[in-house]
């Protein structure tokens, strides 16, 4: 199985999270990962518009986290 690594933005910093895959995963489920990660790893808090719709995960990511992707890259 192979490693990825995904990119992200937060607080205007640029973090790294590894994640393996068989194939490089797409970008929903880079952010599904992504968001699983978050809710163990990162305080949650109020970030973006609220009244984007939270039932999108990359809304939520964004609105619950301040985390946006910015790559997928093979490691």
């Amino acid at each position: 199985m192979a490693q990825w690594t995904l990119t992200y933005s937060k607080d205007n910093n640029t973090s790294t999270v590894d994640m393996a895959s068989a194939d490089k995963p797409s970008m929903d489920e880079a952010v599904a990962f992504l968001l699983d990660w978050a809710e163990t790893h990162l305080e949650p808090g109020e970030f973006g518009d609220s009244q984007d719709d939270p039932s999108i995960p990359t809304v939520r990511l964004l609105t619950r986290f301040g985390v946006t992707i910015t790559g997928i890259a093979k490691s």
